[in-house]
């Protein structure tokens, strides 16, 4: 069975459930636009160096059953585990508090059904994997937060792919009042070796003053195709943080999408991005300054080697009449070897007076002097180009929450080696 034959199945499925006459419009309506687009292909300017041939070929196979939780859960705080994109109650704590309302989508729907008609509506219906998780998603997080109120430890969401469905399409949804504010940390990982797909949209909405902190880790299972879609909508004098890992994954696509359309928000975008041999991975992100006076601060770094692939697209637009806009690009790439490939496209498009904006990137190779000196102080070669690969990965993701350094610092460790 192909990738299309199993979403037809899975689409066919959702047809016959006992859902809300309007969720089952939006999927009908999601079904047939991307049935009438497919897959996009090297003539589409966004997919234009990731090519989707993994998941043409894509043939799934029995999925494993899950039998134990990784140890990645956290000891303290709110924690929902997926697996193939389905809640597993039993390992799940959510938090008790009258300010914070944390649910499963799938229970939030046969419950309040109607309190999500609105939110589950997409804005830019062009996106085909978009258009897909309309269709097919069937649980997810939904998050609100009251004004005021604050998450007083990191709300985990862990999704296990590979298990109960070998395609997941995860949905989330993240409110927060004015003045509130939430870390929320998504990670990503797999089970088994054998291929599989997990396909994520998430929404984020902040009102004025609100501040949220997002970190992805991505840690996909060696054949594993990975989507995900971001939208951040920050309100005035809100504050928007993302941190992203990639560090796992045959093919791992990541789109965000940020828009500042009140003034004095700000977003701060922070990533580091890996791949082997015969893996791909490929960042896209959207910051759109529509309001003046906002500010937006963007840093992604990469690490290829072997016969790994990169691809970084980063775009700014200052839309007319911000003015006052203050934004920063920088991406900053590593070749580990003479067969890795990156592709590095940052691009500012300005329509308005009196902004501060600047960009770039770059692609290069270990300092070689560097090298040398390490070496020269009785360290060995390959101790010393790891040393190098240490600092340069670990810089990309600074400003991250101390409760979590940790934890993603040995992530990080333990992903070098295999470059």
């Amino acid at each position: 069975m192909s990738a299309l034959a199993h979403w037809q199945a899975q689409y066919a499925q959702r047809s016959g459930g006992a859902e809300p006459a309007w969720l089952q419009d939006l999927r009908d309506a999601a079904w047939s636009g991307f049935s009438a687009r497919g897959l996009p292909g090297r003539r589409d300017e966004d997919w234009k160096y990731t090519r989707l041939s993994a998941l043409e070929r894509f043939a799934p196979k029995a999925p494993l059953a899950l039998t134990d939780l990784p140890t990645i859960a956290p000891t303290d705080g709110a924690l929902l585990v997926f697996a193939g994109g389905r809640l597993v109650p039993q390992w799940s704590r959510l938090p008790v508090t009258p300010d914070v309302e944390v649910s499963n989508l799938a229970a939030a729907l046969a419950t309040d059904g109607d309190a999500l008609r609105s939110r589950l509506r997409l804005e830019d219906p062009q996106r085909p994997f978009a258009t897909l998780n309309q269709a097919l998603f069937e649980d997810g997080l939904w998050l609100r937060l009251a004004p005021g109120a604050r998450l007083a430890e990191p709300l985990h969401v862990v999704h296990v792919g590979g298990v109960a469905q070998s395609s997941a399409h995860l949905r989330l949804l993240i409110e927060l009042g004015e003045h509130s504010e939430a870390l929320v940390v998504e990670h990503y990982l797999g089970a088994g070796t054998d291929a599989y797909h997990v396909n994520v949209l998430a929404q984020a909405t902040l009102a004025p003053g609100a501040r949220l902190r997002h970190v992805t880790l991505l840690t996909e299972g060696p054949a594993a195709i990975h989507v995900g879609d971001f939208r951040v909508r920050v309100g005035r004098d809100a504050r928007f943080e993302s941190h992203a890992l990639a560090a796992g994954g045959g093919l791992v696509r990541q789109d965000i999408d940020v828009n500042l359309d009140q003034p004095g928000g700000e977003c701060s975008l922070r990533g580091l991005y890996t791949a082997g041999s015969g893996e791909h991975v490929d960042f896209h992100t959207r910051i759109e300054h529509i309001a003046p006076h906002c500010r937006s601060e963007e840093t992604y770094k990469g690490l290829i080697g072997g016969t790994g692939r990169a691809v970084f697209n980063g775009r700014v637009h200052v839309h007319p009449g911000a003015d006052k806009t203050d934004s920063a690009m920088t991406c900053a790439n590593l070749l580990l070897s003479n067969r890795a490939e990156v592709d590095a496209k940052p691009e500012l498009e300005i329509y308005a007076d009196d902004v501060k904006c600047s960009h770039g990137a770059t692609v290069g190779q270990l300092d070689e002097a560097q090298v040398f000196y390490l070496r020269s102080r009785g360290i060995a070669e390959a101790a010393a180009r790891e040393l190098l690969m240490t600092a340069f990965a670990r810089d990309a993701l600074g400003g991250l929450d101390v409760r979590l350094q940790d934890a993603v610092a040995a992530l990080i460790d333990a992903r070098l080696p295999q470059l």
